[in-house]
């Protein structure tokens, strides 16, 4: 006779259980990831993006004697308010002329940080494990609305994963996670420096692409040829969207999207079709528009300040993921 199951595990259990596992790895990897953050600046000089030092420490005061030009070793001691002698021109670069953003640097010494190729982690090891720069030996903190954001995000895909076995497979799964655990630190530079760098864009594509082609193509839920075609064709399309916008007006769109909206169209293309792609594009602009007319009826940003469209398109395109469908009324 068979012994009747004493305890069994009710979805509801098991949405607890995955939140609350989730939510601690989204903290460690909010950690990881939100020390990049500062390391990404403005590529404009007159906006900084290093992270607040109290006045006359010696942090700021080793900063000040580093960025003396040579043989002006003195010029850190004139008098408050005394007019600055202007940095002399790169050789080779014309006054007026745009260089690009500047590479990943440390927020304290200013010094180049390389990523791996590849991968967005830092190649240093000390900055890896503990967070420090190699070359002044100072710890980059990681910014704390990385670490909620990732681990808040992480815990609603747990708490949502039983409820979507049907359609989320465990690399469906992973495939959300990447797209937190990169789009919460994009979101966090672009709205601090209008940035989305190539360094965190461009790893996000191959990683996605394996996790998503192995939640379509392999049990439980795959085969799904027809879902994969689906992906591609909403990446396609988006991509083209977006590049078109940013031909017709360059100032009104920045390229920074265009090379992030692949990544979107990719993700929303697969749990929702082109169509939900198109929908996710949709209340991206939507919510941007909104956002933008609040702020300006606050008086908080005038029409001459720029915007940022990245958080608006990584929000939808996770919306979408999380629901299934398209986002329509």
């Amino acid at each position: 006779m068979p012994t009747p199951l004493v305890f069994t595990p009710s979805p509801l259990l098991w949405a607890v259980l995955a939140a609350v596992s989730l939510c601690a790895l989204g903290i460690v990897v909010g950690r990881a990831t939100g020390r990049l953050v500062y390391l990404f600046g403005s590529a404009d000089p007159s906006r900084s993006s290093e992270p607040p030092a109290e006045a006359g420490s010696p942090s700021v005061l080793r900063t000040a004697r580093s960025r003396a030009l040579p043989g002006q070793e003195g010029a850190s001691d004139a008098p408050l308010g005394a007019p600055s002698r202007p940095p002399p021109a790169s050789p080779g670069l014309d006054p007026g002329e745009d260089d690009g953003p500047p590479p990943p640097r440390c927020p304290h010494c200013r010094a180049e940080l390389p990523f791996a190729r590849g991968f967005p982690v830092v190649t240093a090891r000390a900055f890896r494990q503990r967070g420090v720069c190699p070359h002044c030996e100072r710890r980059v903190r990681p910014h704390p609305a990385v670490i909620i954001g990732t681990a808040l995000l992480f815990a609603l895909v747990g708490a949502l994963a039983p409820w979507h076995v049907g359609d989320w497979s465990p690399f469906g799964v992973l495939a959300l996670l990447w797209l937190i655990a990169l789009g919460v630190p994009l979101s966090v530079i672009d709205l601090r420096v209008m940035r989305l760098p190539d360094a965190l864009v461009a790893p996000a594509y191959p990683v996605a692409a394996l996790l998503l082609a192995a939640a379509v193509l392999l049990p439980p839920v795959g085969p799904d040829l027809a879902r994969g075609s689906q992906a591609l064709v909403g990446m396609v399309l988006i991509t083209v969207l977006y590049w078109l916008m940013w031909r017709i007006k360059p100032g009104g769109l920045g390229f920074g999207d265009v090379k992030l909206s692949g990544l979107t169209g990719l993700y929303a293309g697969w749990a929702a079709g082109p169509v939900g792609a198109l929908v996710a594009a949709f209340w991206a602009f939507a919510a941007f528009s909104l956002v933008g007319l609040a702020l300006l009826a606050l008086r908080r940003i005038t029409r001459a300040e720029p915007l940022p469209l990245g958080p608006f398109m990584l929000a939808a395109t996770l919306a979408t993921a999380l629901a299934g469908h398209p986002l329509l009324p």
